[in-house]
């Protein structure tokens, strides 16, 4: 069964991340490579820690005199880590109290996966350096883990293109593997299938968006189809909606550099009000930046569309908002493309009868 008929499964599983991800658990996901039998960093892995191979590039072998070595290797070898004499071996490593209760999940999460689907994230690494070392005289042998954990973190990384071959390295990866994991899961609930998630090659810190959108993740998908209205006519990388700039958002210190999208980077900023996004710490995060605008008076660049009547602080009766109960999503998206217009002085051409 595909990933388009998994959407339930997707569903349950992004509640049960986004759950964990509001923890902040003490959870850290790094990937490093062996190369030959020389480990790729002098790295002491916190305990508690669950390691695990990804896949395993043994090399080019002479079909000629190269089987005996390599059916001797095979033999001596433990295969939970591969065979020994491998040209370059990938490991991942979850280290943190909370690894455990993460590789239950990843479990779960890995296998929601079909062969098929499977078969190209597990595979995807390995095959790029087969290609690239081809050679007519001598085959070259690679082994992937069939592991769901494996497969999900496989797919982590394939998520945010994190790649590198050839060489020893070890690569820390932000953000933590539950929020991780919660953001490619909102991705596959949108677009169920394996491709490449990044759909900007322009540096976020460096783009003075038109819009930037502030909300839970408990309203992603009412928010997913307001920017996808707004694309139409705002064009590329004039909205600043995380799934669009993920692989630049797994970094450290993202609170510093969403703060800063929000403050100085962004022309308008609209936040969705509901109870979530005022128990959530990473919206929490981002209302610091927006109620500094406010205090600035610049109150004509923040726009607030309101789900319920929850109370949040430093939002009054006073305030002005859009009712999202009261009003078509298409509605919503032909007043941010108003309030825009009104900020930038200049006309935003729409269709006629406004977004569609």
């Amino acid at each position: 069964m595909s990933l388009r008929k998994k959407k339930a499964e997707i569903s349950r599983l992004i509640k049960a991340f986004e759950r964990e991800a509001d923890q902040f658990h003490d959870a850290d996901f790094t990937v490093f490579y062996i190369s030959g039998d020389e480990l790729s960093a002098d790295k002491i892995f916190a305990h508690p820690n669950h390691t695990i191979m990804l896949w395993q590039y043994y090399g080019k072998l002479d079909v000629k005199n190269g089987i005996d070595k390599f059916t001797r290797n095979l033999r001596e070898s433990n295969l939970k880590w591969g065979i020994r004499g491998a040209k370059l071996t990938c490991f991942a490593v979850i280290e943190g109290e909370s690894c455990n209760l993460f590789s239950r999940m990843a479990k779960r999460a890995g296998s929601i996966f079909n062969d098929k689907e499977a078969n190209i994230i597990k595979n995807r690494l390995v095959k790029e350096i087969q290609e690239a070392e081809k050679d007519s005289v001598k085959t070259s042998v690679a082994v992937v883990n069939d592991n769901e954990m494996a497969i999900w973190l496989n797919f982590l990384l394939y998520y945010i293109s994190k790649t590198a071959s050839g060489k020893k390295i070890l690569t820390k990866i932000e953000p933590d593997p539950f929020s991780l994991s919660l953001f490619a899961l909102e991705s596959l609930l949108n677009n169920p299938k394996i491709e490449k998630v990044d759909k900007s090659l322009s540096k976020v810190d460096q783009i003075d968006f038109q819009v930037a959108m502030s909300f839970p993740g408990e309203q992603r998908t009412y928010v997913s189809k307001i920017v996808d209205l707004l694309r139409k006519q705002l064009g590329k990388d004039q909205i600043f909606y995380d799934h669009d700039y993920q692989s630049q958002l797994a970094r450290p210190n993202l609170d510093s550099l969403v703060q800063n999208i929000y403050k100085n980077n962004s022309e308008l900023i609209v936040v969705f009000l509901c109870k979530e996004y005022s128990e959530k710490e990473w919206c929490g995060l981002e209302w610091r930046a927006i109620r500094d605008i406010i205090k600035a008076k610049e109150d004509e660049r923040v726009m607030f569309v309101r789900f319920d009547d929850s109370e949040i602080d430093g939002i009054f009766s006073i305030d002005g908002y859009i009712d999202a109960n009261s009003f078509s999503k298409n509605d919503v998206a032909n007043f941010i493309i108003e309030r825009i217009t009104l900020l930038s002085g200049e006309d935003i051409a729409q269709e006629e009868g406004g977004l569609e």
